[in-house]
């Protein structure tokens, strides 16, 4: 073999081992650059989280000061006090205006004024239908039309200052266990006719308080329709929560002509 062979070998070899070394390289490098580009992606991708997470935080806080309850004085609960249990002092009355002043009784005022609230929505619906409504207790309903006009209407009273929801108050036992998927006791359909919510003002006053009228068939639990919802639901609220709507409910459910509301 001649030197000039040997040297074109030696120069083959270096070239094949700085191609190799040169490959090596290279996919040392694109791994490198792989690895940078995922931690970037993973950094960015974090961030992005981050920034759903404060723009949730952000979006729930103006929601929260949207439902907060407004700022109610002292004149206010005793107007409110005064429309329910009257002007005169009494043990009833001073619970209920520290009540409507304390937010963190709230939710116990319509549990005491849930009767009296009765009383007022007969009224409203007697004067609203031109049909006497009269309270009755030990039924499932709790007002009913007592005049000789059909068909007699009977409808359920709920106060509510929030949320609607709409569960009985009857006891989770054997006999209603049908009717007890989530907790609480759904009432049946034919149980009432329609029903009428009362939303007290915001200091929990008769005065700019509200009457909402939902026909049983709104109500109707699509997965068991012989039950009804046990909450009502935004999109049933949004068409009934309005007095147009409440009008037309008692012109269809009452079935009386010339109506009041004409």
């Amino acid at each position: 073999m001649s030197a000039f062979d040997t040297l074109s070998k030696k120069e083959e070899k270096a070239a094949e081992a700085l191609a190799k070394k040169e490959k090596r390289a290279a996919e040392a490098l694109a791994k490198k650059e792989k690895r940078a580009a995922e931690a970037l992606a993973k950094k960015e991708k974090r961030a992005t989280e981050a920034l759903a997470r404060k723009e949730k935080r952000a979006a729930e806080k103006v929601e929260a000061l949207k439902n907060k309850s407004p700022i109610i004085t002292i004149e206010d609960a005793e107007s409110s006090a005064t429309e329910w249990l009257g002007s005169s002092p009494s043990i009833m009355r001073n619970w209920l205006v520290a009540a409507i002043m304390d937010e963190e009784q709230h939710r116990d005022i319509g549990k005491v004024l849930a009767n009296a609230a009765e009383v007022h929505v007969a009224r409203w619906l007697t004067e609203k239908s031109g049909r006497n409504v009269t309270c009755v207790t030990g039924k499932s309903w709790d007002g009913v039309t007592d005049d000789d006009n059909k068909p007699n209407v009977r409808a359920q009273f709920k106060f509510r200052m929030g949320g609607w929801h709409f569960e009985t108050t009857r006891r989770n036992s054997k006999k209603n266990e049908q009717t007890n998927s989530t907790g609480h006791v759904a009432y049946s359909k034919g149980e009432f006719d329609m029903v009428a919510i009362f939303k007290p003002s915001s200091s929990f006053g008769i005065t700019n308080s509200t009457i909402r009228c939902i026909p049983v068939s709104a109500l109707i639990n699509p997965s068991k329709p012989e039950q009804l919802v046990t909450r009502i639901n935004a999109s049933i609220r949004k068409i009934y929560d309005n007095d147009a709507k409440t009008d037309e409910v008692i012109k269809m459910i009452y079935q009386t002509l010339p109506l009041p509301l004409d």
